[in-house]
């Protein structure tokens, strides 16, 4: 006897190739074929399975929600630009600020702060020139990459517009409120055509000792260290140092009466000479003392008073801005240097 509940369609499409003439097993066959379509056809669908329309719906939605959301920069723009230092400001006090701006906008940005040890800054930025806080004018600062890149583009001269009064010679060579008056000497015996003269001695290549309180280092100590220890450069015995002098020009005004007591100086130089011993120097050529008044960074490198982003406006808005604006003047230098 044949089994009937393992009978179905396809079996009794080969029943046509047996040889079957039983009509109760016939009748069987039609039975239980017929109750397994009815059961098939009127199946319904498991009630917790979604429709397929809302299952693509719930997949799409899913997979957004999985998407991580890109995190935004820590910088909009790295790069150098030029700042306008102003007076009374020390160059680290400028690097301090342009950071703290740049920090609150990264924050207001959204960026997370992933630092392990708090201590370091967060964000990079860096000068390219130490401008005492006397001197105003061109300071070059790096953002991000940029501080990498400070030394590449800042080896070319520096420019300055220098006041100086005859006279008198401070210890700082400056107006330093720490400065003291060390020496007084008459200077009526000086022309404007003496000064003409001595400045040709300063121009081109000299040998020039730096000032005490500067931050060079002696012995393994900040020469200002030991300057305010009451030493003098004479006590540390420093040393002079080669500098170049590229351009050394005379300024005074139209009612300068003789003789000279104060003028100005314009000069553009290379690295690592102090204008203060410039101007000290110049004093003892003339037989006379001399101090710096005021200074005035023109040029550092490639940037110019023109490139230079003012107080009023340090905002990290405007900051990166400037950083795209004044890219161009890095491209001219490269393009400069390519065809040297």
């Amino acid at each position: 006897w044949i089994n009937t509940t393992v009978i179905s369609r396809p079996l009794i499409r080969t029943v046509p190739n047996m040889v079957v003439r039983s009509p109760l097993i016939l009748s069987c066959c039609f039975l239980w074929t017929s109750s397994a379509f009815t059961m098939e056809s009127t199946r319904q669908p498991p009630q917790h399975l979604p429709s397929s329309s809302s299952t693509i719906r719930f997949m799409s939605s899913s997979t957004s929600e999985e998407s991580p959301t890109p995190e935004p920069p820590l910088y909009v723009k790295e790069g150098l630009f030029a700042v306008d230092k102003p007076l009374g400001w020390t160059s680290q006090q400028v690097v301090g600020r342009i950071r703290a701006l740049l920090e609150k906008d990264a924050k207001a940005r959204g960026v997370e702060d992933k630092r392990t040890k708090r201590r370091r800054p967060w964000m990079k930025v860096g000068h390219g020139g130490t401008l005492d806080p006397l001197a105003g004018g061109v300071l070059v600062v790096g953002v991000g990459k940029g501080t990498k890149n400070l030394q590449k583009y800042l080896t070319g001269s520096k420019g300055y517009k220098a006041g100086v009064e005859l006279g008198y010679q401070t210890t700082t060579l400056d107006l330093d409120e720490n400065g003291e008056i060390v020496g007084k000497m008459p200077f009526d015996h000086v022309t404007w055509e003496d000064v003409e003269l001595i400045l040709d001695d300063f121009r081109g290549t000299i040998q020039q000792k730096p000032p005490i309180f500067s931050a060079l280092k002696k012995d393994g100590k900040r020469m200002y260290e030991l300057g305010r220890k009451g030493l003098s450069a004479e006590d540390i015995e420093i040393e002079a140092r080669e500098v170049v002098i590229h351009r050394l020009e005379l300024l005074k005004e139209e009612s300068s009466e003789e003789p000279p007591k104060t003028f100005g100086l314009d000069v553009e130089c290379g690295g690592g000479t102090y204008i203060r011993s410039l101007v000290r120097d110049i004093g003892i050529s003339l037989h006379t003392l001399a101090t710096m008044t005021s200074l005035d960074r023109t040029k550092q490198g490639p940037y110019l008073p023109e490139h230079c982003l003012k107080e009023d406006d340090w905002t990290a808005e405007n900051i990166y801005k400037a950083i795209e604006e004044t890219s161009f003047v890095l491209v001219e230098e490269e393009e400069d240097d390519d065809d040297n």
